[in-house]
């Protein structure tokens, strides 16, 4: 019996454009605003992910404290927000070195954190954002 070559699967690198496509994807509510050099997401008053910042091929998202150790311990281009806020959740992710189905998990336990937080506490959370169009 031959043993057939074994060819692993290419890994996806994520590039701001895939970044953008997912987390615009989430539901049809997601907001995309300009802000500075970098792009924010949000969903109702809550923003969940901000892509190019604190640089150009640098994402930023808002993790459960459970979601971004896991996150951590799966890639080395995932880790905490240095300083005051490290406690918080906000997790750095360099888009060169994580690959598209990290980043995509990523993205929707950061959106679903945004949502619940945007339906119980601040302004009211709108339900219509859900299904309504990109504003």
């Amino acid at each position: 019996m031959a043993v057939k070559d074994v060819v692993p699967r290419a890994r996806i690198v994520m590039t701001p454009e895939g970044f953008s496509e997912l987390a615009s994807r989430l539901c049809p509510g997601v907001q995309v605003r300009p802000v500075l050099d970098a792009v924010q997401f949000r969903i109702g008053d809550k923003a969940f992910a901000t892509l190019g910042w604190p640089a150009s091929g640098w994402a930023v998202v808002k993790l459960s404290r459970k979601d971004q150790a896991k996150a951590i311990a799966r890639s080395d281009a995932v880790t905490v927000e240095p300083g005051r806020r490290r406690s918080t959740g906000v997790t750095l992710v360099r888009l060169q070195g994580v690959d598209e189905v990290l980043m995509a998990e990523m993205l929707r336990s950061a959106f679903g954190e945004a949502y619940t937080h945007g339906k119980s506490g601040g302004r009211p959370f709108d339900e219509r954002l859900m299904t309504a169009g990109r504003r």
